[in-house]
């Protein structure tokens, strides 16, 4: 059987399957959660129950346009909105009259949660952005804060974008009106943050090797092809440069035939100051959520990997 250049690609495989999982998950949640929404609905009045009817489908509208178009950006919006959306079917759950098709929506809420949050979804969305022959893939999120402040920014973002607008569907006016002028700021410099996570990776380009990390580096590094001297997992006594910035799970370890220059991040922003702060290393540590992959694209390009 002939299999198309895609098929060839190390991980492209996975990375069709979470995003076609998630598709379908978010185009059949007005069907599978949808009537327990309306249960919990019911006993509103008209005009807030129709208000909020609206408004759900439009935030479905905003999920499944998103799902459509893999983006660093629209990878971030479905990180805010699969949790809000567990938060929904959970509220709604004991409202439902129908137990079979109230646990059929939770199954559902469940998948897009999990595929959202899958790494061959973080990696096909980071990848969209891409250009030319190059591949990124998604850095792992440092361990502070995939523990705790990742997780707090979300729920800053959902209760800013939320409680506001439910308080005025609720003809709650004053209040509403303070929860949204309070709420919005906040929300927006954590939906900022977390964005900004989603914009760590590693990019394999014909060039070489590219770590793009804000939080490890002020600017981009790239190892030529003919400065890499291997790709690999990292040893448990290795004396490269650690960039993972603790995150969790199997580093990478990248090794160069020659001293490379570096600048981590937080120094050297004036002129004066850069020349003093580069650091000039012979390897250096990063942690991509799928490491094994990333060695297999590596291999395929013909990078050094061992």
């Amino acid at each position: 059987v002939q299999r198309n250049g895609h098929d060839r690609v190390p991980g492209r495989g996975t990375e069709r399957a979470a995003v076609v999982a998630l598709r379908v998950a978010w185009l059949v949640l007005p069907v599978a959660l949808g009537p327990t929404v309306a249960d919990a609905l019911h006993d509103m009045a008209s005009g807030p129950r129709s208000t909020a009817s609206v408004a759900l489908w439009v935030l479905w509208a905003i999920g499944l346009t998103a799902t459509l178009v893999p983006l660093p950006v629209t990878l971030t919006a479905l990180r805010v909105g699969a949790p809000a959306l567990a938060v929904a079917a959970a509220w709604s759950a004991p409202a439902g009259d129908d137990a079979l098709r109230t646990m059929s929506g939770m199954v559902v809420a469940a998948v897009v949660v999990v595929a959202a949050f899958s790494a061959p979804t973080a990696d096909r969305f980071v990848d969209g952005a891409s250009y030319g022959d190059e591949r990124r893939f998604q850095l792992r999120a440092p361990g502070p804060v995939a523990l705790l402040l990742g997780p707090l920014a979300t729920v800053v973002v959902i209760l800013g974008l939320v409680l506001g607008p439910v308080l005025l569907i609720g003809r709650h006016w004053v209040a509403g009106a303070a929860a949204i002028c309070l709420g919005l700021p906040p929300a927006g410099l954590a939906a900022r943050a977390l964005h900004r996570l989603s914009r760590r990776w590693i990019v394999l380009v014909p060039a070489g090797f590219v770590l793009h990390d804000h939080l490890a580096l002020a600017e981009p590094t790239l190892i030529q092809r003919a400065g890499l001297a291997r790709i690999g997992a990292a040893p448990a006594d290795t004396d490269a440069l650690d960039l993972t910035q603790q995150a969790r799970g199997l580093a990478l370890e990248v090794r160069c035939r020659e001293p490379h220059d570096v600048l981590p991040s937080g120094r050297g922003r004036t002129t004066g100051a850069r020349a003093v702060e580069v650091r000039r290393v012979e390897a250096f540590l990063c942690s991509p959520i799928r490491p094994d992959v990333v060695l297999a694209d590596a291999s395929r390009r013909r990078l050094p990997v061992g």
